[in-house]
Formats: structure tokens, sequence, C-alpha cells
């Protein structure tokens, strides 16, 4: 198309009084083509990342609270430049009770997280990532507990974890996500549910446990939860994902293994569409300097 009108250009420069609009012709062709020019490489312009292990929001009989993390505590970056960060809360322990009604407690052998990328506003292949998991979790809230051991309204067990990480270059960012299950036993309202299936498997993204099955109205699990932007530039990935409202005696929310990444690039043109789209410009004002 361009040579279209650098043609046009050259005839019309043979007309009377044409040569404005040649140089106009040729200022837009000049244009065109540094529009339609294709970069040679791109950037990585920003990124950021976090993730923790543990959080907690507990509320039984509306008058009992247990909240716990998130955990650990401000594990994230933001580049550039370049960040790597972790940390890893041993021997957690929170616990809270209204006396003869109900008591609880959240516990953790070890709560670790992980955030790093290596985004530093240059061109190339860039890595952004993050990592949150918990070995050994307890959580444990009962009601009447001075009826034997009391019922149980929710009872966890878990060993897990999750990573998700940014990739690639403008144009071609890949996220990817990943959760990692050792251990998970839980109890609802003094229903088990079976979680074997899924613990030393490949569990699928967004694997939703009906719960509604087995007697559980108003509650939904989800396992290796992730949430993908559509040009995967950011990833949220959530090993273990509870929401409960059982019939407002127990309302929790609970997040183990949670980490998300996130990734900006951009293009770079090459330096000959540079040069045109300059040629192009001065062209333009040209023609209408010379018009006016």
């Amino acid at each position: 198309m361009s040579s279209r009108l650098a043609q046009a250009a050259v005839r019309a420069a043979h007309t009377p009084r044409a040569f404005d609009r040649a140089l106009l012709i040729a200022a837009f062709a000049a244009l065109l083509a540094a529009t339609v020019a294709a970069p040679v490489q791109a950037i990585n312009v920003s990124a950021s990342s976090s993730g923790y292990g543990l959080f907690v929001d507990i509320n039984a009989l509306n008058t009992f609270n247990l909240d716990a993390g998130p955990l650990p505590v401000n594990v994230s970056g933001v580049a550039p430049a370049p960040y790597a960060d972790a940390a890893t809360v041993l021997n957690v322990s929170i616990g809270s009770d209204i006396p003869l009604l109900v008591e609880g407690d959240v516990t953790a052998g070890a709560v670790s997280a992980t955030a790093s990328s290596n985004v530093d506003g240059g061109p190339g292949s860039r890595i952004t990532s993050a990592s949150g998991g918990i070995v050994d979790g307890g959580i444990d809230v009962v009601t009447l507990p001075i009826a034997g051991p009391g019922v149980a309204l929710l009872g966890l067990d878990a060993t897990l974890s999750s990573t998700a990480q940014i990739s690639g270059d403008f144009g071609s960012l890949a996220a990817v996500g990943t959760t990692t299950i050792q251990d998970l036993d839980l109890v609802l309202n003094a229903i088990p549910v079976d979680l074997s299936a899924y613990v030393n498997v490949a569990v699928a993204p967004n694997t939703s446990v009906n719960l509604a099955a087995i007697g559980i109205a108003n509650a939904s699990l989800i396992l290796n939860e992730q949430i993908i932007a559509g040009d995967q530039s950011s990833i949220v990935v959530n090993a273990f994902h509870l929401n409960v409202n059982i019939a407002n005696s127990i309302v929790a929310e609970v997040i183990l293994g949670h980490s998300q990444a996130q990734m900006t690039a951009r293009p770079i043109p090459e330096p000959s569409a540079v040069a045109l789209a300059a040629i192009g410009f001065v062209g333009v004002c040209r023609a209408r300097r010379r018009r006016a």
C-alpha cells in the first residue's frame, strides 16, 4: 500500500500546483510504513508478585471470631528493579474461645511464601513468580466443648502449596499455576468431607468439590483455584479456598497456599520504523506550512 502511495506522489509532482499534494502523499506513505513496521524486540516494563500460606476468617454462633493471617506477612515485590523475597513462620498457634460455648484454634508447623522477579526494564524474556504453602496446618472449631469432644463446626488438616508464574515477552506472555496437596482432611458441621482423591495427584485447575451432595448447603470449596487474565499477563492461584455459611451458625473463609504474579510488556519499534515516522511527521508539517 505504501508503494502505491509513493507512486501516486511521483505522478502528482509532474502536474501543475501539485508539489504540496505530492509532499503530503509521500509523508502519509512514510507514516503508514512506520505504522505497519513490525517490532524486533520488546521490554518487560513492570511486574509484581506476592504469596502467603494461611488466611483464616471464622465467625461462629454470631459471637465467636477466629482470625489468622495472611501469614507470612508482606512477602511481595514490585519490579523494576529485580527482587527476591521469602519468609517462613514456624509453630503457628492462634486461639479464641467463648467459655462453655465455642472454642477454636489455628495451628501450623510452618507457613511459608516467596516472591521474585528478574524484570529490569530491559529487552528479552523475563520471569515473575510467587509461592505460598503450609505444613501440618490445622483448624479446629467446636461448639459445646463441655459435652465430651463437642460438635465439630470446622475441622481441617492440611499440607499443601501453590505457585504462580508469568514468563515471556510482549505478545508471548505465559501464565502457569500449580497446586500440590500432600495431606487434606476436612469436617464441616460434623460431616466428614472425603478429599482423599485429591491428595498426591495432579489437581485440575478450578476443581469444585460438591459439598451440597453430602448435605452441606451454602458452602463452596475450590481446589487449585486459578484466575488468569485473557492476555496471560496475570495469575492468582489458591491451593485451597473454602467459603461457608451454615445457617449462620458458622461463617468462614479459609485460603491456604496463595500465590499471584503479574507482568506488563510492550514492543520496541525497530529503528527504521522510527525514522519513517519522523520523516512522515516532518513532511506533513512542511506541507501544511506551504499550503498556509
